[in-house]
């Protein structure tokens, strides 16, 4: 509703995939609407593009974004947000104001979502650059563009940061979600990985089912059988 509310007036229209990396990255719908905020208008209505998003994002503090982990994680994504290209591991590092070590050790939990990628060159955003040639591609991390699940999601970080033993263990307090029935949504309040299932659970648009209650509202009914109930 935020993001429907601002750019109702600028004229592009939030997409599914823009909805849902607002979800899983901004902090609150204020955060979000302050980032949006910063878009020019357009004269025709068209969908926003992942790179006019980037620029959105990337003028929100570091403590608007992923507010559910570290702060150091905000730090990084908010750094490649900003890029104009890929970022040495050393840059990288020097401009969030965190060690090469922090970088390592988030990698593989930022690479399992597909939010960042790595290569010799270095680290980018899974979003794209505002570049012509990018601006055509609607670079946007997998996980959106081939509708993944929750479970999917959940597979990928746990082959990610388990050992083989663990992952395919379907007694190990983690790997078992797995299997069968799989319930990825077990672990959403998990110490560890509790806060990066739910930035997974926001990617897929996945609700939590965590906190659901039944609710009676009035006086219980008290059922008859139908020869009892008169015309």
């Amino acid at each position: 509703m935020a993001a429907m509310r601002i750019l109702q007036a600028k004229n592009p229209r939030p997409t599914r995939d823009s909805i849902s990396l607002l979800q899983a990255l901004v902090s609150s719908p204020y955060a979000a609407a302050r980032a949006l905020q910063q878009l020019a208008g357009e004269d025709e209505s068209r969908e926003l593009q992942p790179d006019e998003l980037r620029y959105a994002l990337g003028t929100l503090e570091p403590k608007q974004l992923l507010a559910d982990l570290l702060p150091t994680v905000g730090r990084i994504v908010q750094t490649l947000l900003t890029a104009e290209s890929r970022l040495s591991q050393r840059a990288l590092a020097d401009r969030a104001g965190v060690s090469a070590r922090t970088i390592r050790n988030y990698r593989n939990w930022l690479e399992a979502f597909d939010l960042i990628r790595v290569d010799e060159t270095g680290y980018r955003l899974a979003l794209s650059f505002q570049t012509t040639s990018e601006r055509r591609d609607s670079l946007v991390p997998t996980v959106l563009k081939e509708n993944q699940t929750l479970l999917d999601a959940a597979d990928a970080l746990l082959e990610t940061i388990l050992p083989p033993e663990r992952y395919s263990d379907p007694d190990d307090p983690l790997g078992s979600v797995l299997f069968w029935p799989p319930n990825p949504q077990r672990l959403l309040n998990h110490q560890r990985v509790g806060p990066w299932l739910r930035l997974a659970a926001a990617l897929t648009a996945t609700g939590s089912t965590g906190n659901n209650q039944t609710v009676q509202m009035g006086p219980p009914l008290e059922l008859q059988a139908l020869s009892y109930i008169t015309p």
